[in-house]
């Protein structure tokens, strides 16, 4: 991974274990080089949208990237979480950079994506060195991969083929 992803994953994994006591725990693994952390995006903008079973997060289909990032529910229950605390001025700032790294998303450029698809059990996404993009993505201990609906990601898959046609 280029030096900027590969700090900007050790910030996110440090903040995983952070949020593991306020109930969200992350990990996540990816060495395509292309992948990338972005803002956090507004699902209304995207062409498509799929959720994982649990609802803590969400796919999205952009003008440029397929995107990954935790659900406006999830990070909602970052909030309540720590409102129901009392906590100290400390533990608020590490809260704050926390939510700051996970309110990010993680982002693949459409054009290098030569595979998105159902298979085995899980949302597969090949990138350009025909390598799986994601080697490892969990929230909470789930398999975010393995918990999209077979349906959800046949309709997301569609709307991938068209967008990347129209780029052509």
């Amino acid at each position: 991974m280029k030096t900027f992803a590969a700090c900007a994953l050790a910030v996110l994994l440090a903040s995983g274990t952070a949020l593991a006591k306020d109930g969200i725990s992350l990990s996540l693994s990816s060495d395509d080089s292309r992948t990338q952390f972005g803002d956090r995006h507004d699902v209304r903008h995207a062409r498509a949208t799929i959720a994982t079973r649990d609802r803590a997060v969400v796919l999205l289909l952009l003008d440029d990237v397929v995107a990954m990032q935790l659900s406006d529910k999830a990070m909602n229950e970052l909030d309540a979480e720590k409102k129901k605390k009392d906590t100290s001025f400390l533990e608020d700032l590490i809260v704050a950079g926390v939510k700051l790294a996970v309110g990010k998303s993680i982002e693949y450029p459409i054009e290098h994506i030569h595979v998105l698809d159902y298979s085995n059990g899980a949302l597969r996404v090949i990138g350009a060195d025909n390598k799986p993009v994601f080697t490892e993505l969990k929230v909470n201990g789930t398999d975010v991969l393995r918990d999209f609906s077979p349906a959800d990601v046949a309709r997301f898959a569609s709307a991938f083929r068209a967008a990347k046609a129209a780029r052509r």
